[in-house]
């Protein structure tokens, strides 16, 4: 993974942490990034995993300046996805399955 990449991460979590402190339950790399297939132009998708919240919309909002700031800075697009640690332990569908299986913690 390239420098710049585990950059960004170690940025973000740091970030987050500073957001959401013991609330913030996991964070996991995954898409072209965590295959290793990435190219010019690949997105960063991240999960983040958060003990509870009400919407998801109102947690991308509440991120918005620094997973903007980071993108902007290392011209690449981060993508995050929030979900319920109850949600990310129990539930099976195929898009949690695959980080499961391919997910890089960060």
């Amino acid at each position: 993974m390239p420098v710049s990449i585990q950059k960004i991460l170690k940025e973000l979590k740091q970030g987050l942490i500073k957001l959401y402190g013991q609330r913030l339950k996991g964070l996991y790399l995954y898409g072209s990034y965590a295959r290793g297939d990435y190219r010019e132009g690949s997105d960063l998708d991240v999960l983040v995993v958060l003990d509870d919240f009400e919407r998801a919309p109102i947690e991308l909002n509440r991120t918005s300046d620094l997973f903007c700031d980071l993108s902007l800075e290392y011209e690449i697009t981060v993508s995050l996805m929030f979900m319920r640690e109850k949600d990310w332990l129990t539930a099976d569908k195929p898009l949690l399955r695959n980080v499961r299986v391919e997910g890089v913690p960060v």
